[in-house]
């Protein structure tokens, strides 16, 4: 078994044993659980193309536990679609194609906070370590693994605004710490002085609370 293969079955027994976890506890009170359904709208820095013009799912579970009235800290399971895609000029003769597919479960550890003024509105921020489960880059012509690095470290920033007590609408953008993958396409262009490939992501959907 190679590494890759090694996360991806921890991920798959990490996974089994949190729904029977927020199964469980869903209904006490230490623990919250939610059900996340959102869209990902992905680029990667370090290719030649820019925009966030790959569109993929990101959806999971989420425990948390308040802290106090107004703070709380989460966990969250997180299946996600991240890369790339080349938008052209619908006039152009030529139609390059680029296309960098990449498919991840994510771990996020979350701290969110809400506003006292505004009490349907939160802001959360943390850290997601991501396996990878697997991409490829299509240039048109074949379409190759990615061979991305088996784990990512992500920082990310969001804020949800709750329509009730049950359910709301997630904003989150999330950012790769850690090289996904050290290869690089011609034409490349340096983020912030960084070489190499990043992913970097929004996501928007809503969260449905269960407890």
């Amino acid at each position: 078994m190679n590494f890759s293969q090694y996360y991806i079955y921890l991920t798959r027994i990490v996974f089994s044993l949190s729904v029977i976890l927020v199964a469980e506890q869903s209904q006490a009170q230490f623990f919250k659980a939610s059900v996340i359904g959102s869209a990902n709208f992905a680029q990667v820095d370090g290719d030649h193309i820019a925009g966030y013009n790959k569109l993929g799912l990101n959806a999971g579970i989420g425990i948390y536990h308040d802290l106090d009235e107004t703070a709380s800290l989460g966990f969250e399971i997180l299946y996600a679609q991240k890369g790339s895609k080349l938008v052209n000029d619908p006039d152009a003769a030529l139609q390059p194609i680029y296309i960098i597919k990449s498919n991840y479960i994510d771990f996020p550890l979350v701290y969110t906070k809400r506003l006292p003024t505004v009490e349907q509105l939160t802001f959360h921020t943390g850290l997601s370590v991501d396996v990878n489960l697997g991409g490829t880059i299509d240039d048109g012509i074949t379409a190759t693994d990615a061979e991305f690095n088996p784990l990512e470290i992500a920082f990310l920033l969001g804020s949800t605004y709750d329509f009730s007590d049950q359910l709301g609408f997630r904003v989150r953008h999330a950012y790769s710490l850690n090289k996904i993958s050290s290869k690089l396409p011609t034409n490349s262009r340096r983020i912030f002085n960084r070489i190499g490939m990043f992913n970097r992501w929004f996501s928007v959907g809503l969260v449905y609370n269960l407890g």
